[in-house]
């Protein structure tokens, strides 16, 4: 019996927020490596969902539709926890899986969110703008498929020749310490996980290796708050980090986190133990 599995990928975007690829793309690429159980979660968005089941029946695959939900932050780092060339984190992300589906208000609730996601854009694009930085709204909304987010203002700025390279847009200005970051208000992990068990979906924190919290303590906070299980195997998690989170208590999820970029382009190829994955996503 096989107790590892390379064929599940419950976290990938696409153009409906910040990823760089189609729906379409994406799914080809998931079928390719071998995937058979997939979701998009696309951040804040139902909008990828009706193709992306479209495109997995016509490839073969299981589709569960999925979103990677903002939230506030619950915990503050804990001292060397982050390192070095990590910032402290101005949200939390909650991945949310709907093996049933969901209810039409509850997506309506996503819209929402998506919506609110534009004025804090126009704050940033305000503060570029004190610094000679000239964008208008309109040429982000042209590259933002969907949710908007500061990937797509990075894009902008780097067509636009104001930055060399995309990762300078927010070491320089639109980092969570930068002149030009500007926040927006976003819902308690608490009210999100209540919305998701509304709706019979299960709910997992993303890439924890982000929080700076330790899994001792990341594992106490996340039963506490009736979260369903946690993504430990994440690309950006190393090997002993993804053994510490087997460990805590909860099932697991498994992630590429793929945007389609180049240096990470496809969904799959992941490999995850079955007997700690979370039920609801054995191939």
């Amino acid at each position: 019996m096989n107790l590892w599995t390379e064929a599940v990928d419950l976290h990938s975007h696409t153009t409906h927020s910040d990823g760089v690829a189609s729906v379409r793309v994406m799914a080809e690429r998931a079928a390719k490596n071998g995937v058979k159980v997939w979701s998009l979660t696309d951040h804040d968005t139902a909008a990828g969902w009706d193709e992306a089941q479209e495109e997995a029946d016509r490839l073969g695959m299981r589709f569960v539709p999925g979103v990677e939900i903002t939230c506030e932050v619950p915990l503050l780092p804990e001292e060397n926890m982050l390192e070095p060339h990590q910032s402290n984190p101005s949200s939390w992300h909650l991945l949310a899986y709907f093996p049933e589906g969901c209810s039409q208000g509850f997506i309506e609730w996503l819209d929402a969110m998506t919506e609110a996601r534009i004025p804090r854009m126009e704050g940033m694009i305000q503060r570029l703008s004190e610094h000679g930085m000239e964008i208008s709204l309109e040429e982000v909304m042209a590259i933002a498929g969907g949710a908007i987010g500061r990937p797509h203002l990075a894009r902008v700025m780097l067509e636009k020749g104001m930055i060399d390279t995309f990762q300078e847009a927010f070491d320089l200005w639109i980092g969570d310490e930068g002149p030009a970051f500007s926040p927006r208000p976003l819902p308690k992990i608490s009210d999100v996980v209540e919305k998701i068990r509304s709706q019979n979906g299960i709910s997992s924190l993303a890439h924890p290796h982000y929080y700076g919290i330790s899994p001792q303590k990341l594992g106490k906070y996340l039963v506490s708050q009736k979260i369903d299980a946690v993504e430990a195997f994440h690309r950006s998690h190393s090997d002993s980090l993804r053994w510490a989170l087997m460990n805590i208590g909860l099932p697991i999820t498994v992630g590429g986190d793929s945007h389609g970029t180049e240096n990470n382009p496809s969904p799959g190829r992941m490999l995850a133990p079955l007997t700690h994955l979370h039920p609801a996503f054995h191939p």
